[in-house]
């Protein structure tokens, strides 16, 4: 009978384990524990992974002999895949590369080719041998899909940050990188990025390095004169308005309204006060006045204003200015300059959130209107140490050598680029439009007269026009965000290049996976000077407590076993 029992019981066992496998295999779920959620992805991740048609191709260039740091960048990288790969399934897969695996020669090939793909090398320092070497890795990955490439930087080294924040950025949007990629690489044709023209914008030359990073992640760009044709083709993604001179015509603004009633997305770049260093050539000061771009009721329609006037910061970038001659030589020194205050991103925001300063020149602050259609969410910010001079602002270069005392300072936080999205009603609503072109725009169905836009409508606003221009020092192209700045004087690239792709990412982003970029992950380290203080306290605890622990189960288990034999 007992025999029997025991039979029975095995055969129920087996049978609850193969029901168990057979529900599992229809029903899937994982279960995170981490308090942050760190090892689960948005549920707009999931969505898209389960819906690929084809197969995504990771590959990562983290592997080997790296530093801890990497290391640990390796594992999440390598956990973030996994959990994709557990909703794409078989459409997706990844392998990690170590490049030391191949001949030297192909290496360097191999290099070369992942630095034309967009991905940034870093030397690095690993112990081989009981030797330290130099190490060029790449941290990064490419992901292939149908025959097109795309590459993603996972390693976010940003101005200001320590080694560890370095690396809690990177893990952090380990997600959106591998989705953003894997997204584009789905898309059809490329998003369609336009630069507006006609009324003295920045020229192409000046745009050069957005507009190089922009055809790197895979988005068209294009040149769009606003003089010619009768309205903004549909193909275009997102309308970029950088840093005008010239006034709008009625008609211009016509077509920018429309384009934005029918869905289109506009990034503003806007120099609200006529006021650059070439004005101040072969002069001490310059009077900055308004510039008339005939903008301002557009804007103000759509739910912001930008003011006349001008920011100073004490947190800003400096200045080169002539001092003398030696030699006939001219002399120059750097001088804190608070007309090119340095903008701070708000951390609540996806795109300027987790960013480095902002390097900015002659900035307007920006007002939000009253407005329940439209969603304004601040952006970008002056510093705790800053104030707006209103028109007209007197621009002296002498400042420098006699500054305002800090005491002068005394707003903070003004703000300085605005995110606005929801239902944007159309200007020119109400309002008589006549002429040969509206009769055009009312007899052609595509360009009928539209005055309210969809409630997804977006648009960005920056109040300083030269944020999107490649720096330049003597005459020589600098990087974008390029500036001196410190006690040092020191040359910083700021993270102008990544505020500008983040908020075009925004712009087009339809499946909100620019959200991911809020998560929070902490990496809960150990305090490093304890663990210095008790070093050998902890080694001789980690030595001894396994071995006490070993010996008092090893004393129960032959306790309890003499009791029960010495029982029967």
């Amino acid at each position: 009978m007992k025999y029997i029992k025991a039979n029975i019981n095995t055969v129920l066992l087996l049978l609850i384990i193969l029901v168990a496998n057979l529900v599992s295999s229809f029903l899937y779920t994982r279960l995170d524990l981490t308090e942050e959620k760190r090892y689960s992805i948005s549920k707009a991740t999931k969505n898209f992974l389960a819906n690929l048609d084809d197969i995504v191709t990771v590959r990562v260039f983290l592997s080997g002999n790296l530093p801890s740091g990497m290391k640990e960048l390796e594992k999440s990288a390598e956990a973030t895949l996994n959990e994709f790969k557990a909703y794409a399934g078989s459409r997706l897969e990844f392998e990690f590369v170590d490049l030391n695996d191949y001949p030297l020669d192909i290496q360097e090939e191999i290099g070369k080719e992942l630095m034309e793909k967009g991905l940034n090398p870093i030397s690095l320092t690993v112990v081989e041998s009981g030797e330290q070497t130099q190490r060029i890795i790449f941290p990064g990955a490419t992901l292939s899909y149908k025959g097109r490439v795309i590459s993603a930087n996972l390693l976010e080294n940003k101005l200001g940050y320590d080694q560890y924040e370095i690396l809690n950025n990177s893990i952090t949007l380990l997600e959106y990188k591998f989705a953003n990629a894997i997204q584009k690489l789905q898309q059809s044709h490329p998003p369609v990025i336009a630069f507006s023209t006609g009324h003295g914008e920045a020229t192409q030359e000046q745009l050069t390095e957005i507009i190089q990073d922009l055809q790197v992640n895979q988005f068209a760009v294009s040149m769009l004169d606003l003089r010619l044709g009768y309205e903004i083709d549909k193909l275009v993604d997102v309308l970029v308005i950088a840093k005008p001179t010239q006034a709008f015509t009625e008609k211009e603004k016509y077509k920018i309204d429309q384009y934005l009633m029918r869905g289109g997305k506009i990034f503003w770049l806007i120099d609200q006060m006529a006021m650059d260093m070439d004005s101040l050539q072969g002069a001490d000061f310059f009077m900055a006045q308004p510039r008339d771009l005939n903008l301002d009721d557009i804007l103000f329609k759509y739910g912001v204003r930008i003011n006349d006037d001008l920011v100073q910061d004490l947190q800003n970038t400096k200045l080169e200015i002539q001092t003398g001659f030696n030699n006939n030589q001219p002399q120059t020194q750097f001088f804190s300059w608070p007309f090119f205050p340095l903008m701070f991103g708000n951390e609540a925001h996806p795109i300027s959130k987790n960013l480095a300063p902002i390097s900015s020149k002659f900035v307007s602050t920006i007002d939000t209107i009253k407005n329940p259609q439209i969603k304004k969410e601040i952006l970008l910010t002056s510093s705790a140490y800053s104030k707006a001079l209103m028109a007209p602002v007197r621009v002296f270069v002498g400042m420098v050598q006699n500054p305002p005392p800090p005491e002068a300072y005394i707003q903070s936080q003004l703000s300085t680029a605005v995110a606005l999205s929801g239902s944007f009603e159309s200007v020119f609503k109400n309002r008589a439009f006549t002429g040969a072109y509206a009769q055009m725009a009312d007899s052609t169905e595509s360009m009928k007269f539209k005055e309210q836009s969809e409630p997804c409508a977006r648009m960005i606003v920056v109040g300083d026009g030269d944020l999107i221009i490649n720096a330049s020092s003597k005459g020589k192209k600098q990087a974008l965000g390029f500036s001196i700045y410190g006690n040092n004087n020191e040359a910083m690239v700021f993270d102008n290049k990544a505020f500008l792709l983040n908020a075009i990412e925004y712009l087009i982003d339809d499946n909100s996976l620019l959200e991911t970029r809020s998560k929070e992950i902490k990496l809960r380290q150990l305090d490093a000077t304890k663990v210095k203080q008790s070093k050998q306290k902890i080694q001789v605890l980690s030595l001894i407590l396994p071995l006490v622990f070993l010996a008092i189960f090893a004393l129960l288990y032959l306790f309890f076993r003499k009791r029960k034999y010495s029982a029967a």
